[in-house]
């Protein structure tokens, strides 16, 4: 029997776990066929056929769920068992076997079910009575309840095949030590997993070994709540004691019941940059939280994700959600400004997506949800929000990308935004600007963003931002500003810094990048592939 597995995956540089674990837990030999969503469809189903299937199965999100239906079209005529799997098919079942290629749907955790699926399969028995399965049966659609795995140990790890070890440097690595989440926010998939379960520690730290001998990069661990798994500070202080100096590791964490010991403790150890965090706070509006089930102690969490700031030792990726029930663009203005404010590396701004065979799905007509109906499923508008409220919000999560997450610009401009009333003013304001100019926002070169940013600002915080873009490059850039400082000015400045900084006179002039703003002068100096700075005053 020849079975393959497809993944299509958002971008090169992911790594599907769940075609790999379905493979590792498997006594059948299987294929796997990667992809990322931007490859043509037809190709797919052309390497498909090739391989002469008995049985496909596909991995199932939301980034690819549309590509995988163009797929399925396609091959409506093949003699083959296809089955569906992951999160995007298990709790909407009915919808997906109305697909006339779709044979059966794995509901859930599918290591177990996939394998005693094949069994049935290859001795050619019935399958309608196995947990976690969904079929046609007849005229009606028989749907089995999910069951859990209760012990994770009985799992083979995923990440120890010889195929994949070529491409380990160039991709993140991502890794579990426990599934479920101790949370029910209501527009979760998480909320629908009964309880928490760990992985053996052992293994976890076994496969960050593995992983780290194959020379990645990025290992990213795929905990709903990283630090509600009762070895939190075990496998934080393990990576430290093994820490290579080049891998980064992410958690997702719950920021008001993170320890302070734990906080304090990496502050004191870790490395900058080993551990990078990502904290979702959603809505400071406690009237919305409750609505969505989340419960949040925001004014502790406020003071984690301080104590995490302090040290710079962490780098903080905090989250938000735009469209939750009750927020209105006046609290989610209050929000982002409050969130923003906290002075993160990053602040992702998404927008509810209305997932399959969740709460707030089913609740959408009690707040006039409008949403679309292709996967993501993102919202439109709702009872407190306009279509118009949400087209402004994302012109301002545009600008935030390009100004703030993305990194073009350093301190100068980051302690800019920070000091104002409202960042979010800040954004839109900008955006406002871009709609004016008809600027757009992709193929843009570095020196685009800079010129079109300066247009807003002042010519005091211009020459700050200058100082931003000079310090970006380790070599020597090339301007996109005039030089408007004259001979005698640059000869009398960059002597002062040669005697003071004993730096040879012909060097500054070769390597250096001068800038002066009244009696302020500001000298980017590039040599040995970095940038040093040096202010003086101005003659």
């Amino acid at each position: 029997m020849t079975i393959v597995l497809v993944s299509i995956d958002a971008k090169y540089i992911h790594t599907n776990n769940a075609v790999r674990l379905l493979k590792a837990n498997s006594s059948f030999p299987i294929d796997i066929l990667e992809y990322t969503i931007k490859d043509d469809p037809t190709q797919m189903v052309q390497d498909i056929r090739d391989k002469l299937p008995d049985v496909i199965g596909f991995s199932v999100y939301i980034w690819n769920v549309e590509q995988i239906k163009v797929v399925l079209t396609q091959l409506s005529d093949l003699d083959a068992t296809i089955i569906l799997g992951g999160p995007e098919v298990s709790y909407d079942p009915e919808y997906f076997l109305s697909f006339e290629a779709v044979d059966a749907i794995v509901r859930g955790e599918g290591e177990i079910t996939f394998q005693r699926l094949l069994e049935r399969l290859v001795k050619k028995e019935p399958y309608a009575d196995l947990d976690g399965i969904a079929i046609r049966d007849g005229s009606r659609i028989l749907v089995n309840p999910i069951v859990e795995i209760p012990d994770l140990s009985m799992l083979r790890s995923p990440h120890h095949f010889d195929s994949d070890l070529q491409h380990l440097a160039h991709r993140i690595a991502y890794v579990e030590s426990s599934r479920g989440c101790p949370f029910r926010c209501s527009y979760c998939l998480s909320s629908l997993e009964e309880r928490v379960r760990f992985f053996p520690v052992e293994t976890v730290q076994t496969d960050i070994l593995h992983l780290m001998d194959n020379g990645v990069r990025t290992i990213k661990f795929l905990d709903r709540t990283f630090n509600a798994n009762r070895n939190t500070m075990t496998l934080l202080d393990f990576i430290i004691r093994h820490d290579n100096g080049d891998t980064v590791f992410q958690f997702e964490i719950t920021g008001d019941i993170l320890d302070p010991a734990i906080i304090q403790y990496l502050n004191t150890h870790a490395r900058p940059g080993l551990f990078r965090f990502e904290i979702g706070i959603q809505s400071t509006n406690e009237t919305t939280n409750a609505l969505v089930d989340r419960n949040q102690d925001t004014k502790r969490l406020f003071e984690r994700i301080k104590d995490i700031q302090r040290a710079g030792v962490i780098d903080l990726h905090l989250d938000l959600i735009a469209g939750l029930p009750m927020e209105d663009k006046a609290s989610f203005i209050r929000t982002f400004d409050e969130v923003f404010h906290l002075g993160a590396k990053e602040l992702q701004l998404g927008f509810l997506k209305m997932l399959r065979g969740t709460k707030i799905r089913r609740e959408a007509d009690k707040y006039a949800y409008a949403y679309d109906e292709q996967a993501p499923y993102e919202i439109r508008s709702n009872h407190v929000l306009s279509e118009t409220d949400v087209a402004e919000i994302k012109a301002v999560e545009t600008m935030l990308e390009l100004y703030h997450n993305k990194g073009h610009f350093g301190p100068r401009l980051h302690a800019h935004i920070l000091a104002q009333e409202s960042p979010y003013a800040f954004f839109r304001n900008l955006a406002k600007h871009y709609d004016k100019h008809n600027y757009g926002t992709h193929r843009y070169q570095l020196e685009d963003l800079y010129q079109r940013l300066e247009e807003t600002l002042s010519d005091d915080l211009t020459f700050r931002i200058r100082q931003d873009y000079l310090e970006h490059f380790p070599i020597k850039p090339k301007r996109y500003f005039p030089s408007t400082v004259d001979r005698q000015t640059r000869q009398t400045i960059l002597q002062r810094i040669s005697t003071t900084e004993h730096i040879p006179l012909h060097q500054l002039y070769k390597h250096s990048v001068l800038l002066v703003h009244g009696d302020e002068a500001f000298c980017a100096y590039y040599q040995h592939g970095s940038c040093r700075s040096y202010t003086t005053k101005a003659p």
